[in-house]
C-alpha cells in the first residue's frame, strides 16, 4: 500500500516546500504531516527520508524534521557548480537543439510569463519546467539530473528572488533573450545569460542573509 501512496505524498510534499507553503527552518511534526496528508506514520517518514536525500530536508537530534535552509557557504559551493555544469550544458544545448524544439521552448516561455504576470499558484513550478525544458535538449541526462538536482536543492534562493517586486518583469526579460540567443544559436550569449540569470537570486539572497546576519549580531551587541 506505502509503495502505491508514497510517490503522490512525496511529491505534494515537496510541492509545498517548492512553493513556500513550508518555510525554511520550519519543524516538519510527523502527527502533523500524518493529519495534513491523511497518510500513516510509516508512509510520511519514507516521504521525509526521500526529500533529505533531495536536500529539501534537514534532521537534527532531538528536533526532527525540518525544513532545509542553506548557508551562505553552501549557497557559494551551490552556484559555482551550478554556472560551471549549466555553461556546459548551453554549449550541448546549442549544438543538439532542433527547430522543432525551439518552437516548443517559445510556447513554453508564453505560457510561464502568463504565470508569472498573474503570479499564480503555479508560477514557481512553470519557472522549473521552462528551465528543464531548455536543460533537457543538451541530451546528456547525467548533466540534466544533476542541474535538476542542484536547482531544487537551491530551491529557496529562487524563491526568495521572487518576493523582489522587479524580479518578475526582470525575469520575462532574460527567458526571452535566453530563447532568442538559442534561436541565433549564439553560444556565449547564452552562457553568459544563463550565468546571469543565477547571479541575480544568489546575490539578492545572500544581501538579504548577511543583513540578517549583521542584525542579528548587533542586537547581541546591545
Amino acid at each position: 500500500m506505502s509503495s502505491i501512496i508514497s510517490p503522490r505524498i512525496l511529491k505534494e510534499m515537496e510541492a509545498a516546500i517548492l512553493s513556500g507553503r513550508f518555510k525554511p527552518r520550519e519543524r516538519l511534526v510527523e502527527m502533523d504531516l500524518i493529519s495534513r496528508f491523511g497518510e500513516s506514520r510509516t508512509v510520511i517518514r519514507e516521504a521525509l527520508k526521500k526529500l533529505e536525500a533531495k536536500g529539501l530536508v534537514r534532521t537534527a537530534p532531538y528536533r526532527g524534521a525540518m525544513v532545509a535552509d542553506l548557508t551562505v557557504g553552501e549557497i557559494e559551493e551551490i552556484y559555482f557548480v551550478r554556472a560551471t555544469i549549466e555553461k556546459a550544458a548551453a554549449r550541448l544545448v546549442i549544438q543538439n537543439i532542433q527547430p522543432g524544439e525551439i518552437r516548443d521552448l517559445k510556447k513554453t516561455v508564453k505560457e510561464t510569463e502568463e504565470h508569472l504576470r498573474k503570479k499564480t499558484d503555479q508560477m514557481i513550478a512553470k519557472d522549473g519546467e521552462f528551465h528543464r525544458a531548455i536543460f533537457r535538449t543538451c541530451r546528456n541526462q547525467v548533466l540534466y539530473d544533476l542541474i535538476d538536482l542542484l536547482r531544487t536543492k537551491a530551491h529557496i534562493v529562487a524563491y526568495n528572488a521572487w518576493s523582489r517586486p522587479e524580479r518578475i518583469e526582470q525575469s520575462i526579460m532574460e527567458h526571452r533573450q535566453i530563447i532568442a540567443a538559442i534561436a541565433r544559436k549564439d553560444r556565449p550569449e547564452l552562457e553568459k545569460l544563463i550565468v546571469k540569470h543565477l547571479t541575480y537570486s544568489k546575490n539578492s539572497y545572500l544581501a538579504q542573509l548577511r543583513g540578517n546576519d549583521h542584525s542579528r549580531k548587533k542586537a547581541r551587541e546591545k
